[in-house]
């Protein structure tokens, strides 16, 4: 009778353990999903990031008269400036075009609210900078006071830039406490982003 006990005890001891050790697969399976997935929306956010900021800190350069708009267009998720690609003095003077596209165009991926960041130089085929979730302007005057909506009139007092980038994972998700599918994100906010060439 004790032979029978003791198998029966070690049945469900092994059982028990065996249970513990999917469990503890299934957790460390979903830590390394989650780990992976947030190193690469960072990687993709420093990307696009480095991209953005470099070439708004340079809006107007080479542009030579002081009464011509840098900036000729702004709104909330897309701006155009002028600048020269070269600081050589002959360099000719393009337009760049930053603008976030419609969530329509990825539809393949997992998350809905992905879309792709634009960049547009001149009159040439926009180029896909990346993969984001989000792209926000703001826009300031040289009193550090918010410009709501730029008009025409308007593009000449802007002095600082506010952006605001998220980039969120296309694919890997996980499920939260309450049930909703979430995805891992990385957010870059550069406040008050200044262009000494729009002070000339």
């Amino acid at each position: 009778m004790s032979v029978m006990m003791d198998i029966v005890f070690s049945s469900l001891l092994g059982g028990v353990i065996t249970l513990l050790v999917m469990n503890a697969n299934i957790v460390i399976k979903e830590a390394v999903a989650t780990y992976n997935g947030e190193v690469m929306v960072q990687q993709m956010l420093i990307t696009d990031a480095q991209i953005v900021e470099s070439e708004f800190r340079n809006m107007g350069c080479g542009v030579p008269s002081v009464n011509e708009d840098k900036i000729t267009e702004a709104k909330d998720s897309c701006m155009v400036f002028k600048m020269a690609l070269r600081p050589e003095p002959t360099s000719p003077i393009t337009t760049i075009k930053y603008y976030s596209g419609p969530k329509t165009e990825l539809s393949w991926t997992d998350n809905p609210n992905d879309r792709y960041l634009y960049r547009q130089q001149g009159a040439t085929a926009p180029q896909k900078v990346g993969i984001i979730t989000r792209f926000n302007l703001k826009y300031y005057n040289f009193n550090n006071e918010i410009i709501d909506t730029p008009e025409p009139d308007s593009l000449g007092k802007i002095a600082l830039v506010e952006v605001t980038l998220e980039v969120q994972s296309p694919f890997n998700s996980y499920i939260d406490q309450d049930g909703k599918k979430r995805f891992a994100s990385a957010l870059w906010r550069q406040t008050r982003l200044a262009s000494q060439n729009l002070k000339r």
